[in-house]
């Protein structure tokens, strides 16, 4: 009877190998962001997506998945699926500027019984490769990511955004002069109801001073709190300004980094 072999694209049924027998590397590399080109996920059925790192807010989901990536730990087991034919895997191509490729798929645990191999994903592992190694990964959040969460990457600026700036935009005509600068990354940090009345609220918003955008100074960043109400329209109450905030909090405030 030919030998059997069947590859199972489910979840956690059967154990893990014997680690004497995996195929395990004792470092990884880390990534650097800024060293990073693009990255391009292939799916299951041909269905495919692009990033690139010189879109402001694909780049969000590069330094995103580079963080996963670098904060992962190292797993025991297998790095090769040896299956003929060899199956087709979700990837994720990871292009560097300098023009290596390296390559992250999911991680599978095989048990051979009789004349029976089965092949299962290992949950929360990934296998990654570059110059012709490997090494395997835990990493939840990557692993999630490369199966499903990758679809359901924003294409451009989310609805939340959006609304924010227009808010931000309805608010800005009764700001001081004095503050004209702070237009960029706006942000509506807080909003609640007065009195629970619908017609009512109070709301909190923040922005980067556009003037350090192409300097080498830290930016500063304001925060206004005002009233928006039928009766009084928009009243400023107060006013804050944050000089020089830390480079993370700039790129949280511009939505680069979670």
């Amino acid at each position: 009877m030919k030998k059997l072999v069947l590859l199972i694209l489910v979840i956690g049924l059967f154990c893990q190998m014997d680690i004497t027998k995996a195929s395990f590397q004792s470092k990884k590399p880390l990534l650097i962001p800024e060293d990073v080109l693009s990255l391009q996920v292939n799916g299951l059925y041909g269905r495919s997506r692009f990033f690139n790192e010189r879109d402001g807010y694909e780049e969000v989901t590069i330094n995103k998945v580079i963080k996963w990536f670098n904060t992962s730990n190292l797993s025991v087991g297998p790095t090769e699926l040896e299956l003929n034919p060899p199956p087709t895997l979700p990837n994720l191509k990871i292009k560097m500027k300098n023009g290596n490729v390296s390559v992250i798929e999911p991680a599978y645990n095989c048990l051979s019984a009789s004349k029976t191999k089965i092949c299962t994903l290992a949950e929360g592992e990934v296998i990654y490769t570059w110059n012709n190694k490997k090494v395997r990964l835990q990493s939840r959040e990557l692993f999630d990511w490369l199966l499903v969460g990758w679809k359901y990457e924003s294409v451009g600026a989310s609805k939340e955004e959006l609304l924010e700036e227009t808010l931000y935009s309805r608010y800005y005509p009764y700001f001081d002069k004095t503050y004209s600068d702070f237009i960029m990354c706006p942000r509506i940090d807080k909003i609640e109801r007065i009195n629970g009345d619908t017609r009512r609220h109070i709301v909190r918003v923040s922005a980067l001073n556009y003037s350090a955008h192409h300097g080498d100074i830290p930016y500063d960043r304001i925060h206004i709190t005002l009233s928006d109400t039928s009766e009084n329209g928009v009243k400023i109450i107060n006013v804050e300004i944050q000089k020089g905030i830390s480079v993370t909090e700039s790129r949280k405030q511009c939505r680069r980094e979670n």
